[in-house]
């Protein structure tokens, strides 16, 4: 059997050591030493990806290296990738190091200077125990989960106000209704309101858990809120001064715990980065950047974007990016904002609907949302594409890239209704603007007329001098008459229609003229 061996470490020099050491080794295949805890869990989590026979069985993991800390690191392999054997590479392997890497989950532990007998028999050991631990775990060569415990969902905002923790909160609702259990986390340390829009008073918080070294069912149980909705909530501190208390250590163990007690757990980050969030975005299965389409918001996601990536947080292409507040309208579309910070953008945009979130809002009730309210059906949507939500619960969900087919059956729908209508609606401006016309000709042939028949002319010919052919064949009169040495004339004319025999209403309008009669004068 060839054992696969993925190393990690910030030393160059104990790099080439290790990997020349490796190589050396009968029946091991060593891949290329990475430098930094983020590169080894992405390589992880490829090959967890790919399948669970392409995950490596031993990963060695030196103390130096970072930026996360190296038994926090051995920890999360052995929870995410309970099939892989850890073995930690240090200068001091003492008794208390040793009980450290062991209550971590190390298989074992290499001391420094690196000797061959000692890394063989390690890396035997760790590999040994791996292979029994898949043969059973996954029998027939079953399929083996690639990671341990629930799925973990951080959101952070762009900004402050671009909707991160109504976006939380709605994807915490969205799991729960589609039938998992669901813990919300309140990250946001300093101005966590969580609370607020859900209308909890809570005096225990994620603070009071900063100094626990072990948190178990117990102490998570008597720390979290279990609402009426449903998620169980991890609120923030009620005093922000107290958020300091909170290191990423503390984080990690907590974080750690709920994903090993609930299917879901959603983090709400808020748009400051602490050692806590930072935990929370870098560990995550999914982190989800809100932003709205202004400049500003834009702006801020992008530099948002670029501190994670220079703090080897998360990188910009493991980053979807959300559009809260949509409209087709808006000059900046989804589109430009994935090609301005680098990220994935959520093929679900949540619409702008203010009047729909402001009632519930100021309730601090946002669970009370309206079942047909589009912003909600933005965000379960966006929870579907996410993993968040059960096949069941789906069509529910209204993404856009759920409606695109029924929208254009809508649309058509729609428009054929309407075409009747249009056309219509037509047809009646157009009679009017006939008519309008006709009123003018009639005044106009009633001038003409009275003039002409003041010095002794033909009326009818000039009052239909002027007038197109259809007016002039409707044309009635004029009626002459003189009184007073004056002359009057009437005549009337016919409004033409669109559809003879179809609008046979033939409105007459009438033309009234008056003017000295000059035959009539000495």
């Amino acid at each position: 059997m060839t054992v696969r061996i993925l190393a990690g470490t910030g030393d160059p020099d104990a790099a080439r050591a290790l990997t020349g050491l490796l190589s050396q080794l009968p029946g091991v295949e060593p891949g290329p030493a990475l430098g930094d805890s983020t590169a080894l869990l992405d390589a992880l989590a490829r090959a967890a990806e790919a399948g669970p026979d392409e995950l490596p069985e031993v990963v060695v993991v030196h103390d130096v290296i970072g930026p996360m800390p190296a038994l926090d690191l051995v920890r999360d392999i052995a929870l995410r990738f309970p099939a892989t054997g850890v073995v930690l590479l240090t200068a001091d392997a003492g008794p208390a190091m040793l009980a450290s890497a062991m209550n971590s989950g190390a298989r074992g532990v290499i001391g420094l200077p690196l000797s061959y007998d000692e890394l063989g028999a390690r890396v035997e050991a760790a590999a040994t125990w791996a292979v029994g631990v898949r043969r059973h775990l996954s029998p027939g060569r079953a399929s083996l989960p690639a990671v341990a415990g629930g799925t973990l969902i951080a959101v952070a905002g762009a900004k402050g106000g671009v909707g991160t923790t109504v976006t939380a909160v709605h994807l915490a609702l969205a799991a729960h209704a589609s039938g998992r259990s669901t813990a919300l986390v309140d990250l946001d340390l300093q101005g966590g309101d969580i609370g607020s829009y859900l209308d909890v008073q809570f005096r225990r918080s994620i603070a009071d858990l900063a100094d626990i070294a072990d948190v178990s069912s117990r102490v998570l149980h008597d720390a979290m809120y279990v609402h009426e909705s449903g998620p169980a909530l991890l609120l923030a501190p009620g005093d922000g001064e107290r958020g300091e208390e909170v290191t990423d250590r503390s984080a990690r163990l907590v974080l750690t715990a709920l994903r090993q007690r609930y299917e879901v757990v959603v983090v709400d980050c808020g748009t400051q980065m602490t050692g806590a969030n930072a935990v929370a975005v870098e560990t995550a299965d999914a982190a989800v950047l809100v932003t709205t389409p202004d400049v500003i918001a834009v702006r801020a996601a992008k530099r948002m974007v670029r501190l994670w990536d220079r703090l080897q947080i998360r990188k910009p292409q493991d980053t979807t990016t959300v559009v809260n507040r949509h409209s087709r309208g808006s000059e900046i579309q989804p589109s430009l904002i994935g090609r301005i910070t680098g990220t994935r953008i959520a093929a679900s945009a949540v619409p702008a609907a203010f009047r729909e979130l402001q009632p519930v809002i100021d309730a601090g009730r946002l669970q009370d949302l309206d079942a047909r309210s589009t912003v909600r059906a933005g965000i379960r949507a966006l929870a579907g594409e996410l993993g968040l939500v059960t096949g069941a619960a789906l069509p529910a969900a209204r993404g856009r890239k759920a409606r695109r087919g029924g929208d254009r059956g809508q649309i058509a729908l729609e428009t054929l209704g309407m075409t009747p209508i249009i056309l219509v609606t037509l047809i009646l401006v157009w009679q009017a603007v006939l008519a309008g016309y006709t009123f003018t000709l009639a005044g106009d042939a009633a001038d003409k007329a009275a003039r002409a028949a003041a010095v002794g002319g033909d009326a009818r010919a000039a009052a239909a001098s002027d007038l197109p052919g259809a007016w002039a064949d409707s044309l009635n009169g004029p009626d002459v008459s003189r009184a007073d040495g004056t002359v009057e004339v009437e005549l009337s004319i016919k409004v033409p229609v669109l559809f003879p025999g179809v609008m046979d209403f033939w409105v007459p309008v009438h033309g009234h003229a008056r003017t000295v009669d000059e035959e009539a004068r000495p």
